[in-house]
């Protein structure tokens, strides 16, 4: 979502020359995916995590962990996702988990869903990645099936792999009405990665309820110590949004351009 007003190729290098060492991405446009992990490695930047094919977001996709006919087709995708994964060197694989298709049940599709994970975390096991399941509120992606961590955590037991962690977004916490400084030190130690934005808006620090400072002291707190992707919507120009914000809030090396 940072330097969006960039080609996908180019915006490796405008993280680094922004002072950031870590960076993390939606799955890359088609075809570009090799090329993204080439601008990465040229970049040397580390990645703090990846987001595996969920589909075509602009439409509305977000996964499809829930739909048997599609098993396959999304088990191969994320074998490739892990191939970047593993190239760029990042721990984590963000799996999206699907909305709701309407076909059958939400119980069945989740349980659709832990299954078709169950094979994921094969893979996952043998190539020393983790998977992270997301909860995507379902006032912004109505009929996502995981939309608060508390669901999401029942997935990941349901499966019972040690291959899959919980992505804490302090947005959509917020967006589902809890407060994400308070709230996040229930879910330790099942947090593998953690996302911020300010809520409501999804954009900058300091645009709204969700203080990134307080976030961060409750993430230390809790005894977090990995990154914290930066997944808010920058506005037009990603440089002179962070210059702007740059008083508000402690930039860090554990802070990824996301």
């Amino acid at each position: 979502m940072l330097f969006a007003e960039l080609p996908c190729l180019e915006r490796p290098a405008a993280a680094a020359k922004a002072g950031f060492t870590l960076v993390e991405t939606w799955w890359p446009p088609d075809g570009l995916a090799d090329a993204w992990g080439d601008a990465v490695l040229e970049s040397a930047l580390s990645v703090s995590s990846l987001n595996g094919d969920a589909g075509d977001i602009a439409a509305g996709e977000r996964g499809f962990l829930n739909v048997p006919e599609r098993q396959d087709e999304t088990v191969a995708a994320f074998r490739v996702a892990v191939g970047l994964a593993v190239r760029v060197g990042t721990p984590f694989v963000n799996v999206p988990v699907g909305r709701d298709s309407g076909h059958t049940s939400r119980d069945e599709q989740l349980r659709v869903a832990a299954d078709t994970l169950a094979g994921c975390c094969a893979i996952a096991r043998e190539a020393g990645i983790r998977i992270l399941i997301e909860a995507i509120n379902d006032l912004d992606v109505p009929g996502y099936l995981v939309a608060t961590p508390s669901k999401a955590v029942e997935l990941i037991e349901s499966v019972g792999s040690e291959e899959l962690c919980l992505l804490y977004d302090a947005y959509h916490v917020a967006r589902m009405g809890a407060d994400p400084c308070t709230d996040v030190a229930r879910f330790l130690p099942l947090i593998g990665h953690v996302h911020y934005a300010d809520c409501p808006g999804r954009g900058a620090p300091g645009t709204g309820t969700v203080d990134i400072g307080r976030f961060l002291e409750a993430l230390e707190n809790s005894g977090y110590a990995g990154a914290v992707g930066l997944e808010f919507n920058p506005g037009p120009l990603t440089r002179e949004t962070l210059a702007a914000i740059a008083h508000l809030q402690p930039w860090t090396p554990a802070l990824a351009a996301g």
